[in-house]
């Protein structure tokens, strides 16, 4: 049973899945939860990593608040071996029991 200060990176859309049959439902940009877990899970299909917002204070990350900087984006960072891993809101987070958790969508290292 997973409640909303419990969740994981999401990597998979079996996750996904278990979190859905668990009663959570995905809000994002259509205003349709199925089509947002659809597009969502697809995303995940591609090897997109989305990370609820409640996970990162616990596990040593920071916070830069949207600003001209962050293009209107807020990102949650740390260092890690000398190289910032770096995470930005989307447009997706998980509600239930009428708690939201924003997700965060994983940047691509440069190169990639």
């Amino acid at each position: 049973m997973h409640d909303v200060n419990s969740l994981k990176p999401l990597t998979t859309a079996e996750y996904l899945d278990e979190l859905l049959a668990d009663g959570f439902v995905v809000k994002g940009p259509r205003d349709d939860p199925e089509r947002d877990a659809g597009l969502l899970r697809k995303q995940l299909e591609k090897g997109r990593e989305f990370t609820p917002e409640g996970w990162f204070p616990e596990n040593g990350y920071k916070f830069v608040e949207p600003s001209t900087f962050t293009r209107g984006y807020r990102i949650a960072y740390k260092i890690i071996d000398d190289f910032p891993d770096e995470r930005y809101n989307s447009k997706y987070s998980l509600a239930k029991d009428g708690r939201q958790m924003p997700l965060y969508l994983k940047m691509d290292a440069p190169g990639r």
